[in-house]
């Protein structure tokens, strides 16, 4: 019987409305985890108030800054997604068997030219330049320097946008509190990164076809073990984080989703699982993500409240 996680996103692979070929140009599930934790941090600094205007514009343009990045990689990727495809390999990007190069480019465009829009109507010069690097970064990963081609390199890249970027956005963003920062940066870092090395461990066997060198096929077998003292890092980082500052409360249903899926994964190490790890990692990060969206709007006023007076107590 298929696990819930992987018929909803075969569902979403597989549906021919409007809002789900939208969707998948956007590669829209790629934003989930940095707007998950941009929602969390963010909510925070804004005492649970999701209705918060600059709080509404930021989690836009993370989106946009995902959505166009991911879509310079799919223009750039062709030829590999070709070669992968025509080798018989089942896992690929499978947006040219659906889209054109014209909507891909165009997607690219009006995406790129709609986040410049919101990062000008925020008008945050720290922000701005913020997005602007990562969109800089973002370019590189895929050309002309190909970042993703560089064992950790990449993989750190990668990490950096869905941790650290959405941290450091709150914090230019909303005038967050810098020991905050730090703790939530400190606690997800290390799960992140053992996400990223997940989906190269899962993309192996394209990446060995078509000669991308990522962090994964540069340790072989010995991915195992960094998965191993990841994972023990991780913990050991959680309980500073917590020490630093008691608001990382808030992310430990994510960083625990992590390494539920990274230990299951250690004690039965096989690209296939790796592959399936990482659907139940975005699953749970994205059911955890609406679940405290609406938990966060129900209680805003009562929660904020409750948590101010027992940690000023």
């Amino acid at each position: 019987m298929k696990d819930r996680a992987l018929k909803t996103m075969e569902s979403l692979s597989s549906s021919k409305s409007s809002l789900a070929k939208f969707l998948r140009i956007q590669r829209s599930i790629a934003a989930l985890p940095a707007l998950a934790v941009y929602s969390v941090v963010g909510s925070y600094f804004t005492g649970l108030n999701f209705f918060h205007l600059k709080f509404f514009l930021g989690a836009l343009a993370l989106y946009l800054l995902s959505v166009a990045v991911n879509g310079y990689n799919n223009l750039f990727d062709i030829e590999e997604d070709k070669l992968a495809t025509s080798s018989g390999i089942v896992k690929a990007n499978y947006l040219l068997k659906e889209f054109t190069w014209s909507q891909l480019k165009w997607n690219f465009a009006l995406t790129s030219i709609t986040l410049a829009c919101v990062l000008l109507l925020i008008g945050n010069l720290e922000f701005t330049a913020l997005c602007a690097f990562t969109y800089a970064l973002g370019i590189v990963y895929t050309r002309p320097i190909r970042l993703k081609n560089r064992p950790l390199i990449g993989t750190l890249s990668n990490t950096y946008g869905f941790s650290i970027l959405p941290v450091l956005s709150c914090f230019f963003l909303l005038n967050g509190e810098l020991t905050a920062a730090i703790a939530f940066s400190l606690s997800i870092f290390l799960p992140t990164f053992a996400s990223c090395l997940i989906a190269e461990i899962a993309d192996q066997e394209i990446d060995r076809k078509i000669g991308t060198r990522t962090t994964a096929r540069w340790l072989g077998k010995r991915a195992k073990t960094v998965i191993k003292a990841v994972l023990i890092f991780s913990v050991a980082f959680y309980f500073v984080a917590i020490y630093i500052h008691w608001a990382v409360i808030l992310v430990t249903p994510f960083v625990a989703a992590i390494l539920y899926e990274t230990r299951k994964l250690y004690m039965d190490f096989t690209d296939k699982k790796a592959d399936y790890a990482l659907i139940k990692i975005g699953a749970n990060i994205s059911r955890g993500f609406i679940i405290y969206v609406i938990a966060a709007i129900i209680l805003h006023e009562t929660a904020a409240t409750l948590l101010t007076n027992i940690f000023n107590a």
